[in-house]
């Protein structure tokens, strides 16, 4: 193994023209947005609900959840594991896989590290889920 192995990885995601690198482990797959419905009266951060081999997943808006205005057209969905559950992000593109710079260990180049899950887990709490 060479130390190029060890470095951590971020799925980098394209949002209205900024880049974003997503860690790897929080990444479950990628799927295109073909299925994807709108529920009435969510609000604007949910993109809709996509079925996914039989299971229901809610689908978050990248877009909206930074600048409160939903993506025109989603490009792809980024499936994220949040405990036993997946989440989606509608992302306008998916680059590629990227490693660290190697100086800046914690980051890749030229991209701003999300921590998508916790952006996502934050709006799917009901409000039960809140209380506690």
């Amino acid at each position: 193994m060479t130390d190029d192995d060890h470095r951590p990885q971020w799925l980098v995601v394209a949002s209205a023209g900024a880049l974003f690198g997503i860690p790897v482990e929080q990444v479950r797959e990628v799927v295109r947005p073909l299925g994807l419905h709108a529920v009435p009266g969510s609000p604007v951060l949910q993109a809709g609900i996509v079925n996914v081999r039989g299971a229901i997943v809610t689908v978050l808006d990248l877009l909206a959840l930074r600048t409160g205005e939903r993506a025109v057209t989603p490009g792809s969905i980024v499936l994220l594991q949040y405990g036993a559950r997946p989440i989606g992000l509608v992302v306008d593109a998916v680059h590629d896989v990227r490693g660290a710079a190697p100086d800046a260990p914690d980051a890749p180049a030229d991209v701003a590290v999300l921590d998508a899950v916790a952006l996502c887990a934050r709006h799917l709490h009901s409000a039960e889920e809140r209380a506690r």
